[in-house]
């Protein structure tokens, strides 16, 4: 395995785009059939306050592909809602991607925090895709994700036959990862977290036993270092649940330090923004049978923080 040293990525400077025109689109699913436009808005957009949809609406700026809306529209299955922006005014993100390794087929890049993986929300522009592609890396597929708020190594393919080649791999657990992570609390010892993970509200999830429509997960959690007081954590999900390692360290006692929902001083009630990195970073991916294996070193701010208490 090449092991590359800690890639700096808390960033000294910031990725600020131009204020732009954006048009987005939204497909009305079946189960949302008969919400109010309003409120369904207000929670697929939960930063937008209801208040500013009605303006939005008011301005013309919200339609339908079968008509004018309104303040008091109801949706209907399989609808088209058409939401304009004048000036797109997105959050900055740190200017700090970087190609780690290019093959005819794949690409791994290390992807800063906190920056969304694609569109959605409040992010276009500043995302790791659209980035990459003005970089020239055209036509990516993700082939896994990670958090807005978590950094690390992230493997794009640059066809469909490799997309589908990776999916299967990942799916019949032929791919090793890891993830470091820094936390409350002491690990002295190796622990397997099986605890099912289900959407709780909006982004955030939850995790337990005996909860309705759960998927089952699990993380292997391996102590690197501790004070007694934090520790530095290695991670290895065994499945692949959104939020998993962050709901699973939570779990076992070990929230990681700095995460606005599931850390120390979270609040899951999903108002609080998730607008700056966590301790957590994607550090190791491992493919055999394509030639896959790269990994990178515990930041170097982490062990400082561990200096700097002793």
């Amino acid at each position: 395995m090449t092991v590359l040293k800690s890639v700096i990525y808390k960033s000294s400077n910031a990725r600020i785009v131009e204020p732009y025109p954006l048009t987005r689109t939204l497909l009305v699913k079946p189960k949302d059939a008969g919400k109010p436009l309003v409120s369904f808005l207000t929670e697929r957009f939960s930063f937008v306050s209801s208040e500013e949809w009605l303006r939005r609406i008011e301005k013309k700026w919200v339609w339908f592909d079968d008509g004018a809306a309104g303040p008091d529209s109801v949706l209907k299955s399989n609808q088209i809602i058409y939401h304009h922006t004048p000036a797109v005014k997105e959050p900055s993100v740190p200017n700090d991607v970087q190609i780690i390794r290019v093959s005819e087929n794949w690409v791994i890049a290390f992807k800063p925090a906190p920056m969304p993986m694609h569109q959605g929300g409040r992010y276009y522009k500043n995302t790791l895709t659209y980035i990459l592609e003005k970089a020239g890396y055209t036509n990516l597929s993700i082939v896994h994700r990670l958090d807005s708020v978590t950094s690390g190594l992230v493997l794009l393919s640059r066809n469909k036959e490799t997309a589908n080649r990776f999916q299967i791999a990942f799916s019949s657990n032929k791919v090793e990862k890891w993830y470091y992570a820094l936390v409350k609390g002491s690990l002295k010892e190796s622990i397997t977290v099986q605890a099912s993970i289900r959407r709780k509200k909006g982004f955030v999830f939850e995790c337990g036993d005996n909860l309705p429509g759960a998927k089952p997960a699990e993380t292997i959690l391996e102590s690197v270092c501790t004070d007694g007081g934090k520790s530095i954590v290695k991670c290895k999900p065994v499945t692949g649940r959104t939020h998993q390692i962050r709901l699973h360290l939570r779990e076992a006692g070990l929230p990681i330090l700095n995460d606005p929902i599931y850390g120390p001083n979270g609040d899951s009630s999903g108002k609080r923004l998730q607008n700056h990195s966590v301790f957590l970073q994607s550090s190791a991916l491992k493919i055999t049978e394509y030639g896959i294996d790269e990994a990178i070193e515990i930041p170097d701010e982490w062990h400082e923080l561990f200096k700097n208490s002793s």
